[in-house]
């Protein structure tokens, strides 16, 4: 019988708030962080995967952002800017050590990228990604954080392309193609934008919705099968 990871709860201030998680892991700095999505998202989406990835031999962390999961607290006072520190937080308080590998999901994703500015990653994935202009970044969820993204196309105005440009690690981006929340041409952008990793794919799950993982382990186990691969061999030495 295959050996259950160990988990491991933690726990790390932030500001006025406790940021509530965990490590799988046999012992030791956990290999991957992985950043859960906005709306009713949370760490424990993920656990599933996360132990199938154990089982490929890869530890991981995750966190509840503030307004999610066990974290808990007002979601509508924090902002991306707030996710960002968030992040940085919990990296500094596992004392994972560069260069690091992250997997940022949905609004994570550009946490995800954002934190490029903060560490050495040699090891990006993004799920079903989305990006934001740089207007957005400070503004509060509850003071004009909606209208400013549902401007159209306003995601063309991101920093995110310039920070992308100069990454030199691998990266791989995991989309749906019946995502109705993640343009594609945010998707596409993406890709395109990273034209210095050592490394960069770009896999369009079919049929599946902005629930990649979700939709292809249900509907597609081939498919999910091959990601999962696919993933394992990015997160690899």
């Amino acid at each position: 019988m295959f050996e259950r990871p160990q988990q491991h709860l933690i726990r790390v201030g932030f500001e006025d708030h406790t940021l509530f998680g965990d490590v799988l892991s046999g012992g030791g700095v956990p290999q991957l962080l992985v950043l859960h999505g906005a709306g009713n998202s949370c760490r424990q989406n993920f656990r599933w995967l996360r132990e199938e990835l154990w089982t490929a031999g890869v530890s991981s962390a995750a966190f509840d952002f503030i307004g999610h999961g066990d974290t808990g607290g007002d979601l509508r006072s924090t902002s991306l800017s707030s996710r960002t520190r968030q992040a940085c937080r919990m990296i500094d308080g596992l004392r994972l050590k560069p260069p690091l590998a992250l997997m940022g999901v949905s609004m994570s994703g550009y946490t995800a990228v954002k934190l490029l500015e903060h560490y050495r990653v040699k090891r990006l994935i993004l799920v079903v990604p989305a990006m934001y202009t740089a207007q957005a970044y400070n503004t509060p969820f509850n003071s004009g954080f909606s209208d400013i993204i549902r401007q159209p196309q306003s995601w063309i105005h991101s920093d995110a392309w310039q920070i992308l440009a100069g990454y030199r690690g691998r990266l791989l981006v995991v989309a749906g193609e019946n995502d109705q929340i993640i343009p594609r041409g945010v998707i596409t952008r993406i890709y395109d934008a990273a034209v210095n990793a050592s490394e960069r794919e770009l896999y369009v799950a079919p049929k599946a919705s902005h629930f990649v993982f979700t939709d292809l382990r249900s509907e597609n186990p081939e498919e999910f099968e091959y990601i999962f691969r696919r993933i394992c061999q990015t997160l690899s030495e």
